[in-house]
């Protein structure tokens, strides 16, 4: 048996994923939506290390799974529609909601139920192993950090507006579970043939970082990698059909 300290160093890693996700839950509701969005991106540097980290000591075990799995809800779950949930208190409504003003930003949290769903999904779903059906929730959780911490002003310049970010709620909540192929950048071999669609994005991430800053490129980065798969995956329906 190995040592019991290496045994559980990948579920203390997971362990601060969470921590970083109650970090950034209690600055969401404090309305600060930039340092939520940071301690979301320490959760995601966490979850990516408690993985690697199994591996590497091969330890990996069914506990280390679904502590992840309640780790990666809190992180990409709970700490963006408290995010929401916050924004959502502080806009205006058009006439017809403002009746309904003490509720719809408890909506938010619809998100977060949607996220338990779609990480319950992935942990029983073969299909994804290297790739991913529907949209993960680091995605989710890193654009909706992203919009809220760089894009307040905009959100807030229309009544109306309120109407918008509860429809992209719902849309964000239907890709979480939708059965979408969307890629993963998992390499298998680093060669062009292959990964062109990984290069393409990763070229194009970098791009978008240059124009608009390391926290404001995950509102513009999260679509794009919803459009790419949505389009990779259309052109490879239409080359079966032709075949």
């Amino acid at each position: 048996m190995s040592n019991p300290i290496i045994r559980n160093i990948p579920n203390a890693i997971t362990c601060c994923n969470l921590i970083s996700g109650c970090i950034a839950t209690g600055y969401a509701f404090a309305f600060d939506a930039r340092m939520a969005l940071v301690w979301i991106i320490t959760g995601a540097a966490f979850d990516f290390f408690d993985g690697m980290s199994a591996r590497i000591l091969h330890v990996s075990s069914p506990i280390g799974k679904e502590l992840d799995s309640l780790a990666d809800d809190i992180t990409f779950g709970f700490a963006p529609s408290a995010i929401v949930f916050s924004q959502l208190c502080v806009m205006d409504y058009p006439p017809f909601l403002e009746p309904a003003r003490a509720v719809l930003p408890f909506m938010a949290f619809i998100m977060a139920a949607f996220s338990a769903l779609r990480l319950a999904k992935f942990n029983l779903d073969e299909r994804q192993t290297t790739s991913f059906i529907g949209m993960p929730t680091p995605a989710n959780a890193l654009f909706w950090g992203s919009l809220i911490a760089t894009q307040s002003r905009w959100l807030e310049s229309s009544p109306w507006m309120s109407c918008v970010l509860i429809m992209l709620v719902a849309l964000c909540c239907w890709l979480l579970v939708a059965e979408l192929p969307m890629f993963a950048l998992k390499f298998k071999q680093w060669g062009w043939k292959g990964n062109e669609i990984k290069y393409i994005f990763m070229a194009l991430c970098v791009a978008i970082i240059a124009w608009s800053g390391f926290i404001g490129s995950f509102c513009l980065i999260i679509p794009l990698y919803v459009i790419i798969s949505l389009f990779t995956q259309s052109a490879k329906t239409d080359g079966s059909k032709n075949n």
